[in-house]
C-alpha cells in the first residue's frame, strides 16, 4: 500500500522505502504497539496491519508541546487584539479574562489539541489559571474533560498555575481534586520570588506532585529562580517531574553565573522548557534597537546535561497574536534564532519533550512505541524549511492523523500575452 492513500484508523505492520533520516533507516515494522525488527517481525508472518510504501517520506519522532496555554487561545482578537510587551498582555489578561466562559475555553482548547495533532504533536502540557470570576476552575475542568476525550491519541498534562496573588489554599486544593497533574506558578512575578517558589514547592510535596514553573521570565540578569528552584528540589526522587519554563534571564547573566546555575540544575534534574515564539515576541520592547532575543543559551543547557524541551506557548492570545499549534514552526525558531542544527531543533522539540513528559521513548528503535510522523521530505532541514506540508502521524501503530496539501491551481503563463513592445531611441537608459 502507499502512504498517500492511508487514513486515519488504519493499522500498520511495516514502512518500506523510507528515506533514512537521523536513527530511523529505510525501514520500521511495529507489533503490539511497539518497534520490532523488521527481518524477524517478516519471519512470523501474522502480523497485524498495512505494509506501507513510504518512498519518499522521512520518519521522525512524534513532536511534543511542552508549554502551551489552552485555556488562553484563539482570543486575541476578542480581547480587543493588544499588541505589547508581558506587562502589557498580562493586563489585557485581566482586563478580560472574567468574561471568558467555561465554553470558549473548551472550544479553544478543543480547536488548539485537533490542530496540534494533525502537526503532528501527541504530547501536550498545558498551564491553565484560576480565572477571574465566579468559577475560578472553569479551565481546570475544562482541560480535564479533554484530556479524557483525548486519551490514547494525544497525551495532555495540566498545571494547575495560581497567580502570584493566590495562595495553595481551598482554591488550591480543589484543583488537585480536579486531577490536575502538576502544580505550576509564576514566582518571578510575585513581590517576593523566594517565597511564592517555596510555596509552590511545598503545595507539591503535600501532594506528591511534580512542578512546573514559569521561571525568570525576565531580561533581567538578577532574576535567579531557576537557581532558586533548582536548590529546592534536588532531593526530590527521580522520578518527580519538575520543570522550568523560559528562563529568558540565562540569556542576560555572565558566562560563570550561568555555568553554576546549569550544573545545579543538571545536579537537580530539572528540564528546561523554552518558548522562542513568545518570547521573542514579548521581550525586548525597551530596546528599540539591538533588541535582546528573549532565547536562553540553549546549546549551553544541552552541554550541560540538562533535558531541554520546548514548547509553543501561545496561540493567537494576547500574549502572541500569532502560533498555530505546530511545533515545526517553534523548531524552525530554535534553528534561526537559538542556532541549534535542524536536527538538534527537531530532537529538543520532540524526543526532548517526551522525556521531560515522562513518555517512553519514541526513536524508531526496536523496543521503543510504534509513534512517528511520516513527513514528505528528504530530510530534517527541509522539513523545517517547507515547514512540513505533507504529513501522517502514526501511535501505538496507527494512523491517527493525515495533514496534505493543499494543492492550489498555478496560473498558466505560457497563456499571458505578449507585452507590447517598448520603442527606444539608440544610447537612451532602460
Amino acid at each position: 500500500m502507499d502512504a498517500e492513500l492511508l487514513k486515519p484508523g488504519q493499522r500498520i505492520a511495516a514502512l518500506t522505502g523510507l528515506t533514512p533520516s537521523g536513527e530511523i533507516g529505510e525501514s520500521l515494522a511495529f507489533e503490539e504497539g511497539f518497534v520490532v525488527d523488521a527481518a524477524a517481525s517478516e519471519s512470523t508472518g501474522d502480523v497485524l496491519g498495512e505494509t506501507v510504501d513510504a518512498s519518499g517520506w522521512i520518519a521522525l519522532p512524534p513532536l511534543a508541546d511542552l508549554h502551551a496555554h489552552l485555556d488562553k487561545g484563539y482570543t486575541w482578537t476578542s480581547f480587543g487584539q493588544p499588541e505589547g510587551s508581558l506587562d502589557d498582555a498580562i493586563a489585557c489578561w485581566i482586563d478580560h479574562g472574567e468574561n471568558h466562559s467555561s465554553d470558549d475555553i473548551k472550544v479553544g482548547a478543543r480547536r488548539h489539541l485537533i490542530a496540534a495533532l494533525h502537526a503532528g504533536v501527541t504530547a501536550v502540557r498545558s498551564h491553565t489559571n484560576y480565572h477571574l470570576g465566579d468559577d475560578p476552575l472553569r479551565g481546570v475542568r475544562a482541560l480535564v474533560e479533554l484530556r479524557a476525550e483525548f486519551a490514547g491519541v494525544v497525551d495532555l498534562q495540566i498545571v494547575a498555575s495560581p497567580g502570584a496573588s493566590d495562595g495553595p489554599d481551598d482554591l488550591g486544593r480543589a484543583a488537585v481534586a480536579l486531577g490536575v497533574d502538576l502544580i505550576g506558578g509564576f514566582p518571578h512575578l510575585a513581590d517576593d520570588p523566594s517565597a511564592d517558589l517555596e510555596r509552590a514547592a511545598a503545595f507539591a510535596e503535600e501532594f506528591g506532585l511534580g512542578i512546573d514553573l514559569h521561571t525568570d521570565e525576565t531580561l533581567d540578569p538578577t532574576s535567579m529562580g531557576l537557581a532558586e528552584l533548582a536548590a529546592r528540589t534536588r532531593h526530590w526522587p527521580a522520578g518527580v517531574i519538575r520543570s522550568a519554563g523560559h528562563c529568558v534571564s540565562l540569556s542576560t547573566q555572565d558566562a560563570d553565573t550561568r555555568r553554576r546555575t546549569l550544573a545545579a540544575v543538571a545536579d537537580a534534574g530539572i528540564s528546561i522548557i523554552t518558548n522562542p515564539l513568545t518570547n521573542l515576541y514579548l521581550q525586548g520592547w525597551q530596546h528599540p534597537v539591538a533588541t535582546p532575543r528573549g532565547i536562553p543559551p540553549l546549546r549551553e543547557i544541552i552541554a550541560a546535561g540538562v533535558t531541554l524541551a520546548a514548547g509553543g506557548d501561545n496561540v493567537q492570545d494576547p500574549f502572541n497574536p500569532l502560533g498555530n499549534a505546530d511545533m515545526v514552526d517553534v523548531a524552525s525558531a530554535l534553528v534561526i534564532a537559538g542556532h541549534l542544527t535542524p536536527a538538534e531543533a527537531w530532537h529538543v522539540s520532540s524526543s526532548g519533550g517526551r522525556a521531560a513528559f515522562g513518555l517512553p521513548p519514541a526513536r524508531g528503535r526496536v523496543g521503543d512505541v510504534a509513534d512517528v510522523v511520516l513527513v514528505r521530505a528528504a530530510h530534517v532541514a527541509e522539513a523545517l524549511a517547507e515547514r512540513a506540508p505533507d504529513r501522517i502521524v502514526i501511535r501505538d501503530g496507527r494512523v491517527v492523523a493525515v495533514r496534505r496539501r493543499v494543492v492550489d491551481s498555478v496560473l498558466d503563463l505560457s497563456a499571458l500575452p505578449t507585452p507590447p513592445s517598448t520603442p527606444t531611441t539608440e544610447g537612451a537608459l532602460i
